[in-house]
């Protein structure tokens, strides 16, 4: 099994009252745990059908559900400790004794050894020798030992060549933040004036065309126009744009686009913001929002926050509008314990670039998939052709065959006619047989000839027979 024998605090608690209530009904909001109990091979469940037609469970705890409930293991798991523990007697002699043992035994087996589930006695001598080695430099030069499994599963040792080891990545360059902005980027200049002068309250630009989005204390628009500053230089010394733009789409949760200004790099935008980050603080009601509850019913009293979000200080570079939701990367960086926001403006241009390679690479797969089936959709259209057309010539194929039996039938009548005729042919008769054979003459292809029958126009509806779900209107027609 993948998961563990043992149950869970949740499962063996059902197990006790099973064992104390046998035969008694299973809620339904408890099958799962019902479930992983039988998977375990603790109970053995059961179904059946009430009179009025309500299907219920029930469950019997099994031997070994017995055997966990007295001894609180389970029996499995108790069996296999026990065969580990009589291997443990025979493997604990071949464990070796000290720690230059340990190194001739890895430097034989090419640097690896695997011990599999070995017992105490076993993974205790096999640990001793690693840390005799360890701390009486045993280790040959410019190498390192390595141990896993110290506790439980397979034990494994690695001595591990340093120099063979993936080298550590470059340091990620710092980005200089001027002291000062005497020669603001024009966005910073911007910027500041659309700041104005106030001294108090939140300095906010989000939602203005052709400045940098702020949101921080007014004490903090300073060094956030320094860091943008020195993050904007450094963007464009590297070769990419700054630019402000209008975005086409909104960002989720908003209603209409908002401008934005972005870093282009590789010919893909990345917007950014600087804004102050929140501390989480109780929530502490307000006079009035007391006297307004009292007035509410109980329901409504509920939806008082519980938390305010005040803003601490740290400041913060992030993507606007972007989701924080489980497995998406984003591109920020913030003010933290150890580091200020200055020094990790390097990384996230690093982080930025990253994505642009990624966003490039995607790009560039989309295109090419998107070239790879355009080239099948026009090798499905022109073997379309090719079945509308067989199909075609197939059809006057069998059509000819139908005139050919047919001519050869009103033959044969007219023949048999002249053949059985008793007396004299009136001329009425004469013409109606002359007038079949012509008719005849008319439509076999043998009299008539034959030739290759004209194509059929290859039209989207006389192919979409043949294209099925690939008739699509995304590339052009390739006909004319």
């Amino acid at each position: 099994m993948k998961f563990s024998l043992a149950p869970t605090e949740i499962q063996a608690e059902m197990l006790r009252w099973l064992a104390a209530n046998p035969g008694a009904e299973v809620e339904s909001h408890k099958t799962n745990t019902l479930w992983a109990l039988e998977q375990r091979r603790l109970v053995a469940r059961k179904f059946s059908v009430t009179k009025e037609g309500r299907q219920i469970q029930t469950a019997v705890v099994s031997e070994q559900g017995r055997y966990y409930l007295q001894h609180g293991r389970h029996p499995e798991e108790a069996e296999r400790e026990a065969q580990r523990n009589a291997r443990d007697l025979e493997t604990v002699k071949d464990a070796p004794v000290d720690g230059a043992d340990l190194i001739r035994r890895l430097e034989a087996a090419g640097g690896n050894v695997i011990v599999p589930d070995p017992g105490v006695m076993t993974r205790g001598r096999w640990a001793r020798a690693f840390y005799h080695a360890v701390n009486n430099d045993l280790l040959p030069s410019g190498h390192k030992l390595r141990l896993t499994g110290r506790e439980r599963g397979d034990l494994k040792l690695r001595l591990v060549d340093l120099a063979k080891e993936s080298p550590s990545p470059p340091p990620v360059p710092v980005v200089d933040v001027p002291a000062d902005l005497a020669r603001p980027h024009p966005l910073i200049a911007a910027t500041r004036r659309a700041l104005g002068r106030g001294l108090t309250g939140m300095a906010d630009t989000r939602g203005q065309q052709g400045v940098v989005p702020v949101h921080v204390s007014r004490s903090l628009v300073d060094r956030a126009l320094r860091i943008m500053q020195g993050l904007f230089t450094e963007a464009e010394r590297r070769g990419y744009a700054v630019e402000a733009w209008a975005p086409q789409t909104a960002w989720r949760g908003r209603a209409e686009p908002e401008p934005e200004v972005v870093i282009i790099v590789k010919g893909h935008a990345f917007p950014l913001e600087i804004c102050e980050r929140t501390s989480k603080h109780p929530h502490e009601p307000t006079p009035k929002e007391l006297r307004d509850a009292e007035r509410q019913p109980e329901w409504m009293r509920r939806r008082l926050p519980k938390y305010d979000h005040v803003p601490d200080g740290r400041l913060m570079i992030e993507e606007p509008g972007h989701d924080r939701t489980y497995g998406h990367r984003m591109y920020d960086c913030s003010d933290g314990v150890r580091w200020t926001l200055e020094s990790r403006l390097g990384t996230l241009l690093a982080a930025i670039e990253e994505r642009a390679v990624r966003a490039e690479e995607q790009r560039v797969e989309r295109e090419q998939a998107e070239r790879l089936r355009e080239q099948r959709w026009r090798e499905a259209v022109d073997q379309a052709h090719r079945s509308l057309i067989d199909d075609h010539r197939l059809k006057v194929l069998l059509e000819q065959l139908d005139a050919r039996r047919v001519a050869n039938e009103i033959r044969s009548l007219c023949a048999e006619l002249r053949e059985n005729a008793t007396g004299t042919v009136t001329e009425s008769t004469t013409d109606w047989l002359r007038w079949a054979e012509a008719h005849a003459d008319s439509i076999d292809p043998v009299v008539t000839g034959v030739a290759l029958p004209p194509e059929p126009t290859p039209s989207r509806q006389n192919l979409a027979p043949y294209l099925g779900s690939l008739n699509t209107r995304e590339f052009p027609w390739p006909f004319a």
